[in-house]
């Protein structure tokens, strides 16, 4: 028996799979039969993606067609989703991922408390989508554990980390049994909450600690930003900006990562001197650097036709100071933004942007948090990160350059 063999051999058995046929290959009703199974345990979660073409028919030593059929497989059983150029999910509607009701506890102890801590814009509702979210999921399956929300929302970014220190403490003081958090504050503060309370299970939603190991729900912050950008390649822009939210949260790295991959991806040359990032004096009520995100653009001896902002607060604003200094949308530079915000707003919907998908979000995090309780698992536990995929909204804010 060769290495290979033998190791795709205890692969296959260490994932409790059918082993493979005698030419060392599975066929398509065993693929289908393995990532079943792997479903249905829960290593691929609700929203999960499936692994590559490429990586699952080097595991399975089949052909690339066979691993595509297999998902169509799935697909017609209505175990996965699949769209155009999109790895094939996990569906969520799948009947067989039911979560079972959680066990009969003393009544005495019967009701447990989950703390959602996040921040609810009150223009822009998506952190009330993604508790609405959290509160479906625990509605359907029936569960023995109430959702109370810790609001961490205000314009100054001081007061929000203020907050939110508040609320985390105030909760773990309080004996909650886990954490949906959407986290502002830094990585070490994260990583001392997290050291602290080690048995406190805690899904982190949007934006991922660094080098902190942890369940996570969110965005393909990678794939999503270079979908956009390459759409503003594909409509005959080369000149292309990128602006940037402050801070180094890993929803930011991961969008510019996804421009620049766009770029190099459609044979463009990345050039910094088309990527702004902005500074936290510009909040909501103060739009100076953004102006000076303006000055430095069009100060260029090629100023950019298209802008790609990492959030569609800061794209918005940058239009605002387009219009103000005679610069046109689409006309002189299309938009595209992140987040598409104007959801709750259909009438004035304006911005070309990336939707994200918050109460998927939020149904996804509670399910997690919820699967964490009934395996009982401690601080030794693997962790999960549930990868959603995205659309881009095209709206007015984007023109085909001639």
């Amino acid at each position: 028996m060769t290495n290979q063999t033998a190791e795709k051999k205890a692969a296959a058995e260490k994932n409790g799979s059918p082993r493979p046929s005698p030419e060392g290959s599975y066929s398509e009703a065993a693929v289908v039969a393995v990532l079943g199974e792997r479903i249905d345990a829960g290593v691929y979660v609700p929203g999960a993606r499936l692994p590559s073409e490429r990586d699952m028919a080097a595991e399975f030593g089949v052909s690339r067609s066979i691993i595509r059929s297999a998902i169509s497989k799935l697909v017609e059983q209505g175990v996965v989703e699949q769209s155009h150029y999109r790895r094939p999910f996990v569906s969520f509607s799948n009947a067989r991922l039911k979560l079972s009701p959680a066990p009969d506890r003393p009544s005495a102890v019967a009701l447990q408390t989950l703390a959602a801590v996040l921040p609810s814009d009150p223009v822009f509702p998506g952190g009330l989508s993604i508790v609405a979210g959290i509160h479906k999921v625990l509605a359907e399956t029936d569960s023995n554990y109430r959702l109370t929300f810790l609001d961490t929302y205000d314009k100054e970014r001081s007061e929000v980390l203020r907050r939110e220190n508040t609320a985390i403490e105030q909760a773990l003081a309080d004996g909650v049994s886990g954490l949906l958090w959407w986290s502002y504050c830094s990585d070490e503060v994260v990583a001392d909450i997290v050291r602290r309370y080690p048995n406190v299970p805690i899904v982190f939603i949007d934006r991922r600690p660094h080098n902190i190991d942890c369940d996570f729900v969110g965005l393909d912050d990678i794939d999503s930003s270079r979908m956009a950008v390459e759409f503003l390649v594909d409509a005959g822009h080369k000149r292309i900006a990128h602006l940037m939210d402050p801070g180094e949260y890993s929803t930011i790295e991961e969008r510019a990562r996804g421009y620049r991959e766009a770029l190099t991806g459609r044979g463009l040359p990345i050039d910094d001197s088309l990527i702004f990032h902005l500074d936290w004096a510009d909040d909501a009520e103060k739009v100076t650097n953004t102006e000076e995100a303006f000055r430095h653009f069009f100060s260029l001896a090629d100023p950019p036709t298209a802008l790609f902002a990492s959030n569609d607060y800061i794209a918005h604003r940058f239009v605002t100071v387009a219009r103000a200094n005679g610069v046109n949308v689409p006309q002189d530079i299309s938009v595209v933004g992140h987040g598409n915000m104007e959801r709750y707003t259909p009438m004035d919907a304006f911005l070309t942007t990336v939707d994200q998908p918050f109460e998927t979000i939020g149904r996804s995090a509670a399910r997690l948090i919820l699967k964490r309780h009934q395996s009982n698992s401690g601080p030794s536990r693997s962790f999960q990160q549930v990868i959603l995929p995205a659309n881009l909204i095209v709206r007015g804010s984007t023109i085909p350059r001639s």
